[in-house]
Formats: C-alpha cells, structure tokens, sequence
C-alpha cells in the first residue's frame, strides 16, 4: 500500500544520511523502529588506544574478552561497531518510550548493559538478540554499521559492495516484457538494493542458511520505498505462517550504499 502503512518513513533516505566523518547517528521514526548508524571509518581513524578506551567504556566485560579474541584489526573494528549500534538502537528505542520501555525517559539503561548475544543452535543460530524487552537487527558494510531496535521482530541489510556475477543471476528477474507490473518494478531496482531485500526478510525471520536467502522473492517494489516478498520453502519449513506475515518492508538506495528493513 504505497504511502499508507510506510508515511512513517516518508522521507527516511534524507534522514538517514551516512556520513564517515559522523560517528554516532540515532533516530527514531515517530512509532515503529529507532536506527543507529555507527562509522566504521571513524573508528578506524581513532587508533588502536582510543578504540580500547572506547571500548573499556561502552563494553560488558563479557564483550570485552570478546572482542579481544579477534585477530584482525579489521573485524575488531567492525565487531565494536556492530555492538555500538545496537547498544544505541535499543537506548533510544527505550527512551523513545517505544512498547515495552521500563523507565523510558529516565536515562534509559546504561550501554554497558545491553548486552547482543546470538541464538547458539537451531534454525536460527546466529540470530542477534537482547535481554531487554526490544527487538533488534543489525547490518555492517564498507564504512558503516547500522542496527534498529522495534517492539517486534525486524530484520535489516546494508550493502555497499558491487553484485557480483553469481548474485546477478540470482537475482534475475526473467521475461521482463511479459512479468506483472510488480516484477517488472523489481526488474528496475539496482542489484544491490534487491539483494538487501532478501537479506532483510532472511534476517527478519531469523533462519539461516543459502536455502532461505536464495528461494525469498521480492514480488514488488514501489517509488515510496515500499516493497513486498514472498518466503520460500526453508522459510516457511520453520517459520510457519511466514507466508502472510504481517512484514512491512521498505528499501531505498541511501548515496552508495542500498539500505532494506522489514518490520510487523
């Protein structure tokens, strides 16, 4: 339904900007979901000793050690992003007043607290979550990592990189002349925005693996962002229902970079 159920996003991309040189970005929308955007750059540029300050201050010791056990720089700096985002997604969900916020405009919980663990088995292993009553999800690319906080299960991906050959083919959109008015909206996306679609129903649901990912479909997508999808088998095997889940989905390209998020 474009500019109904998604006025809440109107405008999102001019908002959202992502900006290296800018650290910390934290916006609620007025009701659903709050975004985080942390610069991987900048913290590239702080130094190893700012960055293990930073992280001695923002940090659970149980994070800490974490973090430590990375051997690359690189992943070490995205990690600490990652965890950055989502501790200032769900702050500001929580002092947003958002459903289920014990103490919202009180200062809200301190980062340290908020801890991000992974689900460690099943079919959603890996699947990020947090102990306060909030849901999150989170996405890292090239200079950015950006994370969202909602009363209900989200999903969303960032992707600053090319398609590559293999994904172009996935996502291939065929007999376009003769396809519904929705494919052939689809057809006209750029590659890294519909594959950041599917990553973000994936995510949204929790369910890993290349079966899940690759059987999605993106059915529609519409100048408002607004887009639609239908699951494929893996989804539906251990999400029952996920055929008429109630997900909103929405994906705009956000400079270089193509932003998804689905929310119910």
């Amino acid at each position: 339904m474009p500019g109904g159920r998604h006025a809440l996003l109107t405008g999102l991309e001019h908002r959202l900007r992502l900006t290296p040189e800018r650290p910390l970005l934290v916006l609620r929308t007025p009701g659903p979901i709050t975004f985080a955007v942390v610069s991987i750059a900048w913290l590239r540029g702080l130094g190893e000793a700012a960055r293990d300050h930073l992280a001695e201050r923002r940090l659970h010791p149980d994070e800490r050690a974490r973090l430590r056990g990375f051997a690359l720089p690189k992943r070490r700096t995205e990690w600490l992003a990652g965890r950055l985002a989502v501790k200032h997604a769900v702050k500001g969900h929580l002092l947003g007043g958002g459903p289920g916020a014990p103490g919202a405009g009180a200062g809200g919980p301190d980062p340290r607290d908020i801890v991000v663990h992974a689900v460690p088995e099943g079919p959603r292993a890996g699947k990020p979550y947090v102990r306060e009553p909030v849901h999150i999800g989170l996405s890292h690319s090239l200079d950015f990592a950006i994370a969202v906080s909602g009363a209900q299960p989200l999903g969303i991906d960032l992707e600053g990189r090319p398609v590559g050959p293999h994904l172009a083919r996935l996502l291939d959109v065929p007999d376009t002349g003769r396809a519904p008015a929705g494919l052939r909206r689809v057809a006209a996306m750029p590659l890294p925005l519909r594959w950041a679609c599917r990553e973000a129903v994936v995510k949204h649901t929790g369910v890993a693996g290349p079966g899940a990912l690759h059987q999605t479909r993106i059915t529609d997508w519409h100048p408002d962002g607004t887009f639609h999808w239908t699951p494929g088998a893996a989804l539906l095997r251990h999400t029952p229902g996920a055929d008429s889940l109630p997900a909103h989905g929405w994906a705009r390209q956000l400079g270089t970079y193509a932003l998804a998020v689905t929310w119910r």
